[in-house]
């Protein structure tokens, strides 16, 4: 019995400690990495990629027409930040722990001896560097396409387009965050998610100062114009006297806090709650 004991004991003593930090985030990451594949990775390429497309069109059999800043600020404006990335972060937001309730293996992810926390942080960041991996890369590339046929033109507005890719990345850190919390609280978050992009980027979005500071969307709009001050990012005002524009600033402070710090520690919240019969416990690591 003794020397049962002593090699149930040093075999606990040699077992791996389980990851903390920034290496269980990673971990947690890693472990998701198979929810954007296949047919859904493509899907979304191909949805990211039809405004570069339509302008190397432009570019080659357009002669050019429709080109410069002023094309480039439209296709951001009203293609990329109001439908193609809001769409994005939907698919990478919700599938980020929808698989593993799809699949059957949350209890496996939730019984590791892992914070809850960390699990969020790891499937969030995991998500949102998906999308932008996407969104990114392609705003560059149509900024390129854009800009070519004038000499100068793409190291003349290479500020402008920093302020894009910025409030770019702030819009997916935000929406990654209330997309990943939809997909954990809601059974068809998929279906709510839609109905929100469409109501708040849509609509309320595009409405004057006092309804449109409620999306996300239009704080990415108004960073992009406070950077800029090219017109085209102007949130609208139907004419109506709407005070002292929000600063860039103020929309970076409620992009971050109220999109990415408050969804994220509601998405910790949920996670702490949800209960497997007969799987893993979810008792252990749940702080």
């Amino acid at each position: 019995m003794d020397a049962r004991n002593a090699t149930r004991t040093d075999a606990a003593a040699r077992r791996p400690a389980p990851p903390t930090g920034l290496a269980a985030s990673l971990a947690v990451a890693r472990s998701g990495a198979g929810a954007l594949g296949g047919r859904r990775r493509l899907g979304m390429l191909a949805l990211v990629g039809l405004p570069v497309l339509f302008q190397v069109v432009v570019l080659i059999w357009g002669g050019g027409r429709g080109s410069a800043f002023a094309n480039f600020v439209w296709l951001v404006d009203k293609i990329y930040l109001r439908a193609i990335a809001p769409l994005v972060l939907i698919f990478v937001g919700t599938a980020a722990f929808g698989d593993e309730w799809d699949g059957g293996t949350a209890p496996y992810l939730l019984g590791a001896p892992i914070k809850r926390s960390t699990i969020v942080l790891g499937r969030w960041s995991a998500a949102v560097a998906r999308a932008l991996v996407l969104l990114l890369p392609a705003i560059l590339v149509l900024y390129v396409l854009c800009l070519l046929p004038f000499e100068g033109a793409m190291a003349n507005y290479l500020g402008e387009l920093g302020a894009v890719l910025l409030a770019t990345t702030l819009m997916g850190l935000a929406y990654g965050a209330v997309f990943l919390f939809l997909g954990l609280a809601l059974r068809r978050s998929v279906m709510v998610s839609f109905i929100i992009a469409l109501v708040f980027e849509g609509f309320i979005g595009s409405l004057p100062y006092g309804f449109g500071v409620l999306s996300l969307g239009f704080h990415a709009r108004n960073l992009v114009w406070r950077l800029t001050g090219h017109e085209g990012f102007h949130p609208p005002t139907f004419g109506l006297d709407v005070g002292e524009p929000i600063s860039a600033a103020a929309s970076i402070l409620f992009t971050l806090l109220a999109g990415v710090v408050l969804f994220l520690l509601l998405s910790a919240w949920v996670l702490r709650r949800k209960q497997f019969a007969g799987g893993a416990g979810t008792d252990g690591a749940d702080s």
